[in-house]
């Protein structure tokens, strides 16, 4: 069949180290952000690759790129919060209202709380296709394509149903 077909995983990083040479060379791809071997080049991206495959033996996909910036998120509330309240342990309440209309940049790149009030985040994301590098026994992706957060995300006063179904006025696309 993946001979014969166009294989598309939209958010199939995660498979990639554990089937390897298995899938097929020009599998499109993608994460449901600019994760693992999508992600955009930077010291933070450079360093947290490091780090975890360091620790794992095996480079970082889709969920650990998730929680890195879940944890970076945390961290700035907690921040927010504490110099707002005079250095004192916050409430959830008050992590809640920090974290509101945030930004802050993750190994995945920008984060940014722009939808549901300010209460949900965006960020930019990628898609790419699978060719299997024999040298490093992995692997790569080519033909990286990136979309800004606006491209893929409907504007803050719409659903993705609306936006959608309205043919994705206000997209902001390269």
């Amino acid at each position: 069949m993946f001979k014969r077909s166009q294989v598309v995983l939209s958010a199939g990083d995660h498979v990639l180290p554990g089937l390897g040479e298995k899938v097929p060379d020009g599998t499109i791809l993608g994460a449901r952000g600019a994760y693992g071997l999508m992600a955009p080049k930077s010291a933070l991206n450079d360093w947290w690759w490091d780090v975890y495959q360091k620790a794992n033996n095996v480079y970082p996909v889709q969920a650990p790129y998730r929680m890195a910036q879940a944890l970076l998120g945390l961290k700035l509330a907690v921040e927010k919060a504490m110099a707002a309240n005079g250095g004192k342990k916050p409430t959830p309440e008050q992590l809640a209202a920090a974290l509101k209309n945030s930004e802050w940049d993750s190994p995945a790149g920008k984060i940014r709380m722009v939808l549901g009030g300010g209460n949900q985040a965006i960020q930019d994301t990628a898609i790419g296709r699978t060719k299997w590098d024999a040298s490093k026994k992995m692997v790569t992706i080519e033909d990286i394509q990136r979309f800004p957060a606006e491209c893929v995300n409907p504007p803050a006063n719409m659903t993705s149903g609306e936006w959608l179904k309205a043919g994705f006025p206000g997209a902001k696309c390269n």
